[in-house]
């Protein structure tokens, strides 16, 4: 369930982006920012967002606390609104008592022990933002550090943050967009196959928590894989604020729509891999990926059919993940039924042998010496 704006009267947003930095700032530039902010104003207040274009307000390389608080200020003001959302893209720096900054094009990262000046603290934002009688206040921060203005300092008002208090957020220096924000335009313009008909900002998040960390970022040294994981706070039922219409809404069962849970799915299937950083998978998000993969193999044999090579690769996935989570029983009897099918068609099958690995497999994790829910081999999960 998500709830829509009731009419886009009711909804104020300002986006704010700084990428140039003048002196004394030493401040590496982020061009990338202010054609962030500039693009998520238009899809926020396009055909398919809930923004009006004349209320929506892109404030590009502020200069000082004055750019930014004056239209905030005024659009705090208004009275009967539904929806208040105020964005940042920049430079994120630590002031004093570790409090999240948001950097104006002359800031300096070092501020001497104080905040970085001039600089405007996200608490002076979130303040300013509890004044408004806005129903929903609504905070979205691609910055670094930006996970300092979950708790207190943004009590009240849902976040949406590019990482944590300790991370960084990444930008590709060849791209046009940052890692973050580039992301979620992506998800505002293709949408969700498999979601609701609105997009709010929870279905934002789960997607983004998946697709960012699997995506490619910048070899920093910090992050060699993927971007960071976004971070969300929610106030009471906040998550369920739609911010547009999913424009992929009801293609679930088309044969884009299912290529599309399809590579949702590999990327959740990369997260529940073990790592060093975690030897051992959540059990929710391995849970929720065999969901998403017996709804997925469900859809493509009653659409492609049952042995149309998407169908059996993501039968074949789902019986493996089903015995990862601690089923092997289940998943040798979806492997035991794939492989006959197989054997039916063609005896010589390409996909005969892999399947058969894996059965043999789990059979063996049926056996008194099995341990249920042993981890793979690479080459018994391979599709």
């Amino acid at each position: 369930m998500t709830w829509a704006v009731r009419r886009p009267a009711a909804a104020y947003a300002l986006l704010v982006g700084t990428g140039r930095h003048v002196h004394p700032s030493s401040l590496s530039p982020i061009p990338q920012a202010v054609t962030g902010a500039r693009a998520l104003g238009a899809a926020l207040s396009g055909d398919r967002g809930v923004f009006d274009v004349r209320r929506t307000t892109v404030v590009p390389e502020p200069a000082d606390t004055r750019q930014v608080l004056d239209p905030l200020r005024r659009m705090v003001q208004e009275k009967d609104v539904d929806l208040l959302l105020f964005f940042y893209c920049g430079h994120g720096l630590l002031g004093r008592g570790d409090r999240l900054c948001l950097a104006l094009t002359p800031s300096s990262q070092y501020g001497g022990g104080g905040d970085p000046s001039p600089s405007l603290p996200f608490t002076e934002v979130a303040r300013l933002m509890r004044e408004s009688s806005a129903r929903h206040k609504v905070a979205i921060l691609d910055c670094c550090f930006s996970g300092h203005a979950l708790g207190p300092d943004g009590h009240g008002i849902h976040l949406l943050t590019a990482c944590g208090r300790t991370q960084k957020a990444l930008f590709p220096p060849e791209g046009t967009l940052t890692g973050f924000t580039g992301e979620l335009l992506r998800i505002l313009d293709k949408g969700i196959p498999d979601g609701p008909r609105h997009l709010g900002l929870s279905a934002l998040y789960d997607r983004l928590a998946v697709v960012l960390p699997t995506t490619p970022a910048p070899r920093t040294g910090i992050f060699p894989t993927g971007y960071p994981v976004p971070h969300q706070q929610t106030v009471d039922g906040s998550g369920h604020i739609a911010l547009a219409v999913n424009p992929a809404h009801d293609t679930h069962r088309t044969p884009a729509g299912l290529r599309d849970r399809g590579d949702f799915a590999q990327r959740l299937k990369e997260l529940t891999e073990p790592s060093p950083d975690t030897p051992v998978p959540d059990p929710a998000r391995l849970r929720q990926l065999v969901d998403l993969l017996a709804d997925l193999a469900r859809d493509a044999t009653e659409i492609l059919g049952p042995l149309d090579d998407f169908s059996i690769t993501v039968r074949r996935n789902h019986a493996v993940m089903t015995g990862a989570a601690g089923s092997p029983e289940q998943a040798a009897a979806l492997l035991s039924a794939l492989a006959d099918a197989l054997r039916t068609k063609s005896a010589d099958h390409r996909a005969l042998p892999g399947t058969e690995r894996a059965l043999a497999h789990w059979s063996r994790e049926l056996s008194p010496g099995g341990h249920a829910g042993a981890r793979l081999r690479p080459e018994e999960t391979s599709a």
